[in-house]
């Protein structure tokens, strides 16, 4: 008996709730399955549970699961759109894409051998990029109570594709699961685009093609796109989404950065509201500045503020919102010093690569528009000086805060008739005069909304929080008449215009300068995309069967496994035709030929009576083990008595009877082949007969194991296959 015949059971275990999902890894002896919860669970072959993903939202459901090749990394396609990339190892979520759309289905490709192609790109003289940077700083490290993640890497391990297919028939191709590498609509390639279902896409083993299973009308078809760019230029374009995973990264450490810096002044503010705020909000217009100038120059307070100074703010209320305000300060100080200016030097410097990258067209013309890297960078050089220009803001204003409340503090205690201590700062002329400035620019500010509407802020006392909303400035940086670059730019408009100069737009803040050079570097990612998409050609379209009247469009029965670049370079698949037929399809490296044979459940002419069990068998499920076995999953149909059967079929055992068929060219295979029964090339002791009635399967003939699903998806039941003979081994002998 062939080895890959023997399998042991060696558990089977109850789950809260059902399971709709499972997949294996082919690096460890971990299992994820999704629940009807929406969860995602990860657990050992001991039953070990390693971690539980929840589901993104209420009443989501798990629709897909793959895991990346040797890696931890899954990705989860959910029912809302969203598709997840999950760390086992470190237990967390890398990145999530969003998409508009039910995901039909997630798959990473096989993991790709650059040297295997003949554009590769190499450039021994570079260095990566963590030789001149270091690494960014963890935002937990500075003590900031903040809902903002740590910054997470995207997984790198081995080269491959995201695939994510819509319900709709759109597919989107993802490599190293950053960079947009293309997209095909299905439905604009069938014959009856209103009457179309997609049931699984996949990468050929060389990466030059798609293969598609589709339902067009009552036809159950395979298409096939050809693309010569995926082939061609896979080697630079792998170099070039190393770069987009790293810009990915830094986008999102610089919006985490940005919303703590948010969340700081947020405390500011708040205290500001409390205090200063309300009482200016209580005062007619335009008096509030004249009110605090006549306290300055002439010492005479108003009876509005005497009362407001000694009754609701107090010596004890300043020094304690001065301390408050200064921590603020101090925190947004060191966000804008350290993480967020390191992080946009970071993002500079990608950008240059992919700058230097564009101007060797021979790699990376198909993937790089040169105007379209070069205005990213310039993007990226106008946020590094509106950083520094925030940074210059933040300084000011906690010098300005502190003369501000040291002033207060005097005012008080003499508005209480007391001594001045010693200890306690008196204003010199210098800063007198600059703090008259300065309380004259608290005047009321007019501030427009999205919707038209106008608001008017009371107390403009602090100068940071317009850097942090998506307006232009209100209070711009005076620039220094006495500078003489800023001199040579404006005697010199051309120099001024110069593409070679990065401009620091003034008028904008800081939101609004990130968000324009994110869409900048949004648009460098587009050409790979756009490229790729555009050389997807259809060349082929294979009609595997028609639908009988009686299934009424419904294809429950089709079940599909894929296996790309076997070791003869060939791309296998297999597909449930109906309920009792199997089409077994092998294409050549080339794409010159194709081998194929229909696997019958029913009796031939010539097959022997078969046993009472074994009489109308169906497929309930089916995958690849590994690139000669192919594992089934049966059910027997009887009025009497229903009974599922696990089977490993060699694939060998249909080699004589594949048929040969030259491509590219249309074929209609339910005319041009005849069924081949499973009986006459199989013993029927090779069928094993299971406990339960069983529903979906998962096999990974690298690990050695299967799991299969039964009582209504409740019960897995797990097995160790290719034992070695011993006393224990339960042989599927043994069911007759």
């Amino acid at each position: 008996m062939a080895q890959s015949a023997s399998m042991k059971q060696i558990g089977a275990r109850h789950m809260n709730g059902a399971v709709h999902i499972m997949e294996w890894s082919n690096k460890m002896d971990l299992i994820a399955y999704g629940t009807e919860k929406g969860e995602v669970t990860v657990q050992r072959l001991n039953w070990q549970k390693i971690v539980i993903f929840p589901p993104p939202g209420e009443d989501v459901k798990v629709r897909s699961l793959s895991w990346q090749h040797d890696e931890t990394i899954i990705a989860v396609g959910y029912s809302n759109g969203e598709v997840s990339l999950l760390d086992a190892e470190r237990e967390e979520s890398i990145s999530t894409l969003k998409y508009d759309e039910d995901i039909k289905k997630v798959y990473f490709s096989k993991a790709i051998n650059i040297a295997d192609y003949r554009t590769v790109y190499r450039n021994k003289a570079e260095l990566a990029f963590d030789f001149f940077l270091p690494p960014l700083p963890p935002l937990n490290n500075l003590g900031i109570s903040s809902k903002s993640q740590e910054h997470k890497s995207f997984a790198k391990g081995s080269p491959c594709f995201l695939v994510v297919i819509l319900k709709s028939g759109k597919i989107f191709l993802l490599f190293l699961g950053a960079l947009k590498a293309g997209s095909i609509d299905m439905s604009q390639h069938v014959s009856y685009p209103d009457d179309f279902e997609i049931f699984d896409a996949r990468l050929s083993g060389d990466f030059n093609a798609m293969y598609a299973l589709v339902r067009d009308g009552d036809k159950i078809k395979v298409l096939h796109f050809c693309n010569a760019i995926l082939k061609e230029y896979i080697s630079p374009m792998m170099h070039l989404a190393m770069h987009c995973a790293n810009i990915l990264e830094t986008k999102n450490y610089i919006n985490n950065t940005i919303q703590c810096i948010l969340e700081a002044w947020e405390t500011v503010l708040l205290e500001m509201d409390n205090k200063l705020t309300n009482y200016a909000n209580e005062q007619p217009a335009t008096s509030l500045s004249a009110d605090f100038l006549e306290l300055l120059v002439f010492g005479y307070a108003t009876h509005d503020i005497e009362e407001f100074l000694m009754q609701d703010l107090t010596e004890k209320g300043i020094k304690k919102l001065q301390t408050s305000v200064d921590l603020s300060y101090s925190t947004i100080q060191s966000l804008v010093t350290k993480p967020l200016q390191s992080a946009a030097i970071n993002m500079f410097y990608f950008l240059n690569t992919i700058k230097g990258l564009a101007r060797m067209s021979y790699y990376f013309e198909p993937l790089i528009v040169p105007a379209t890297a070069e205005e990213a960078l310039r993007q990226c050089g106008a946020l590094l000086m509106k950083i520094l220009e925030l940074q210059q803001v933040v300084d000011q204003s906690v010098n300005d805060m502190k003369l501000f409340f040291s002033w207060l503090c005097v005012v008080i205690v003499r508005l209480h008739q007391q001594d001045i201590p010693e200890d306690m700062p008196q204003l010199s002329t210098q800063d007198t005069i600059y703090l008259a400035e300065y309380l004259n620019s608290i005047e009321d500010s007019v501030i427009e909304n999205d919707d038209g509407s106008v608001t008017k802020r009371k107390f403009n006392l602090e100068k940071v929080g317009q850097y942090l909303e998506d307006k232009p400035l209100q209070q711009t940086v005076k620039s220094d008449v006495h500078h003489l670059w800023q001199k040579l730019l404006e005697k010199n408009e051309c120099l001024y215009n110069c593409s070679l100069l990065y401009p620091h737009e003034k008028q904008l803040s800081l939101i609004q300068q990130r968000d324009k050079m994110f869409i900048a570097i949004d648009a460098v990612f587009e050409k790979p995309n756009s490229s790729i998409t555009s050389e997807f050609q259809l060349d082929f379209i294979c009609t595997c069967c028609s639908l009988p009247l009686e299934y009424s469009r419904s294809v429950d029965f089709i079940k599909f496994s894929f296996l790309a670049g076997n070791k003869r370079g060939s791309d296998l698949m297999a597909i449930t035709t109906d309920w009792q037929s199997c089409l077994l399809m092998e294409f050549d490296q080339k794409f010159s030929q194709l081998s194929c044979v229909i696997i019958h459940l029913k009796p031939g002419p010539f097959t022997k009576e078969l046993p009472l069990p074994l009489n109308n068998l169906q497929f309930v499920d089916l995958q690849f083990y590994n690139e000669e076995v192919l594992s089934l999953l049966l059910l027997q149909d009887n009025e009497e008595k229903q009974q599922s059967y696990f089977m490993q079929f060699s694939l060998e055992l249909m080699r004589e009877k594949f048929t040969l068929h030259l491509l590219p060219q249309n074929l209609n295979l339910q005319e041009m082949l005849l069924p081949q029964s499973i009986f006459d090339v199989v013993d029927f002791c090779q069928f094993r007969g299971m406990d339960t009635i069983c529903t979906s399967l998962a096999v990974s003939g690298s690990r050695k194991v299967a799991s299969i699903l039964s009582d209504k998806n409740k019960k897995i039941v797990m097995f160790e296959m290719e034992i070695e003979d011993d006393d224990d081994e339960l042989d599927i002998s043994q069911n007759y």
